[in-house]
């Protein structure tokens, strides 16, 4: 996949290097081909005007707490481009193409309700909230969704 809106490009992720799918202090790095990725298609999210990768948005369509319709997407962007709308722009466009290839019908997004930058992209991006729930491993969350 290689997708852009003009300003940002979606292009997969290079194997063999790490990337954070979250906020730092969540989850570590991920790198691609490794065992952790092994469920998850991970996309570098590159700013065309620099041509610069400035963070991540993975894609998972299979796990235990997803229907069969639906894919997750996790993200970050890297500090010195955080506050600048790329995570939404990156959102969107990861949903394009799952409209696309038909791989989903629904997106999640399970945010930190602690975390307001999560929360405003999946606002901004017109994704619904849908429930609240507390996880053994990653503690609350807050679901939204948003038909692709």
């Amino acid at each position: 996949m290689h997708l852009s809106d003009g300003i940002i490009a979606l292009r997969p992720a290079a194997p063999g290097r790490a990337h954070l799918l979250g906020p730092e202090s969540a989850a570590p790095p991920v790198t691609v081909g490794s065992p952790e990725s092994d469920q998850l298609d991970i996309y570098e999210i590159v700013l065309l005007a620099e041509d610069q990768v400035v963070g991540t948005l993975g894609v998972r369509a299979d796990a235990p707490y997803l229907r069969d319709d639906q894919a997750e997407f996790s993200y970050a962007v890297d500090q010195p481009w955080r506050g600048r709308g790329l995570a939404t722009r990156a959102v969107i466009l990861g949903c394009r193409y799952l409209a696309a290839t038909g791989l989903a019908e629904e997106v999640v997004l399970r945010t930190d309700p602690g975390n307001s930058s999560s929360v405003a992209v999946a606002r901004r991006a017109r994704f619904k909230f849908l429930r609240s729930i507390v996880t053994d491993d990653a503690g609350p969350l807050d679901w939204y969704v948003q038909a692709v």
